[in-house]
């Protein structure tokens, strides 16, 4: 089917566009254009990075405990 025609069956059966408007055919190129981008995003395959990241949690419950303006 053309973007065309599929506007034309999206619109004949009551869908909108995210902004409420009626489909057209450049609408739906856009829609499946960024669809065939993201796929190849998700299917490229991205070497491992090892790094020396660390994290320590610290609780500061206490320490902040006079820190808020009191009543």
């Amino acid at each position: 089917m053309t973007f065309d025609a599929i506007s034309d069956w999206l619109n004949e059966r009551g869908y909108l566009t995210v902004r409420g408007k009626k489909f057209r055919g450049a609408h739906v190129h856009s829609i499946l254009r960024k669809r065939l981008i993201k796929e190849e995003l998700l299917k490229r395959e991205y070497p491992p990075v090892w790094s020396d990241f660390s994290m320590e949690v610290v609780d500061n419950t206490i320490s902040m405990s006079g820190f808020w303006f009191k009543k």
